[in-house]
């Protein structure tokens, strides 16, 4: 923990940062074939926004850059023993807590730029399953507007099919990355909170769920069942099972392919996972909340509290019965009125914030966090009635 009056850029980021460019610099360009455009930000201070479609897109956003700036990260990165103690000695990412309000992480970033550097985040704050941008929160407007900083908007494309979210594997493909705009103060200075949400929303957005781009890979659907969970034939939950470009389910039997441009070929009635999950949300929100004896989906899990700097076992392995109002895990029950945010962590993790305790559910390795996303923010919308809202993601 950094005592209050210690500066929070120490000399030796400066070395760490050119040398994690040296080394994603490699690796992008050897697994990514990436291409990037240089953005001079040596003499001003700026406010970088990126869409999220890779795991590293912060990491590729700094190629572009000669100095660095500081990163808005989840608290998920903290927990990991050594490892976050090193992210923290050599970067000094700003912990946020991951779809909850984190006033701490603004007072850092407003200390960071009294010293004369840059703050950069997603807005989206999860990385898309789809290719479309995801959902921004409306009070990144309050941040803007608050901060007073030119705002910088970076957009890497082509990640979605080089690495989609929901694979282990990158495809053969190309991701490229550059400065698309740059949104001055006196832009949006006299604009509402609103306005200026609305401007940085339209400047991030981008739609690569269908845009022919060719990405060569044998094991197109590799666990595309940790973002689809509804079959479209049958109705079942869980049932879809990926195996190299086939995707099908065990319960009916209907399958299709993926070929190199992410379209489906075969028994399901989409072309691409854009419009199943459109489909997917569209059920999500159909159904009725409260009173239900019978759990929507049942499986085995593993549940960890998150503390800083680790992660302890709660239940290493327990049976997690998923209902329209609240989640069981083992003996514990934990209702969606308690529960203030819930997010999908990576590819195959969820946490949950419940009451000062912050949780993770994982499992196996196609594991869909997202349907108890899905489910607990369609309870909040109906008791708010906000029937077509946020899903989650």
């Amino acid at each position: 923990m950094k005592r209050k009056n210690q500066r929070w850029h120490k000399p030796r980021h400066v070395f760490f940062f050119g040398l994690s460019k040296l080394l994603v610099g490699i690796y992008a360009k050897l697994v990514y074939r990436y291409r990037g455009e240089k953005f001079d930000n040596r003499k001003g201070q700026y406010l970088f926004f990126y869409n999220h479609q890779t795991a590293l897109d912060q990491n590729l956003m700094y190629l572009s850059l000669p100095k660095q700036p500081y990163t808005v990260a989840t608290e998920d990165i903290f927990t990991m023993g050594v490892l976050s103690k090193i992210i923290r000695y050599t970067q000094a990412p700003i912990p946020f807590k991951k779809s909850a309000s984190d006033f701490a992480a603004i007072k850092t970033c407003v200390k960071i730029i009294r010293e004369g550097y840059s703050i950069a985040l997603s807005p989206e704050g999860n990385r898309t399953f789809t290719g479309v941008t995801n959902h921004i929160k409306p009070s990144v407007g309050k941040l803007v507007k608050m901060l007073k900083l030119p705002v910088v908007i970076f957009i890497v494309r082509g990640g979605y099919g080089v690495l989609p979210r929901y694979a282990d594997r990158p495809r053969r493909g190309r991701v490229s990355g550059r400065v698309e705009r740059v949104i001055t103060y006196d832009e949006y200075k006299d604009l509402s909170d609103e306005e200026t949400y609305e401007l940085i929303r339209d400047a991030l957005y981008v739609d690569e769920s269908d845009s022919g781009a060719v990405c060569k890979s044998r094991r197109q659907a590799e666990y595309l069942e940790r973002a689809l969970y509804l079959c479209p034939k049958c109705g079942k939950v869980g049932t879809l099972y990926s195996k190299g470009r086939t995707f099908s389910c065990t319960a009916c039997g209907a399958k299709a392919t993926l070929d190199d441009t992410r379209v489906f070929h075969g028994d399901f009635p989409f072309r691409t996972v854009l419009e199943w999950t459109q489909w997917q949300d569209k059920q999500v929100r159909s159904l009725p909340v409260g009173g239900d004896e019978t759990p929507y989906y049942r499986e085995t899990v593993r549940l960890r509290e998150l503390v800083p700097g680790k992660k302890i076992v709660v239940r290493k392995s327990a049976e997690a019965r998923l209902f329209s109002d609240r989640m069981e895990i083992g003996d514990l029950v934990f209702p969606f009125d308690e529960i203030s945010a819930m997010t999908v962590c990576g590819k195959m993790r969820m946490d949950f914030y419940f009451g000062e305790h912050t949780y993770q559910l994982t499992a196996d390795r196609r594991f869909c966090a997202l349907k108890y996303v899905n489910l607990y923010y369609h309870y909040r919308n109906k008791k708010e009635g906000a029937e077509d809202g946020f899903l989650g993601i």
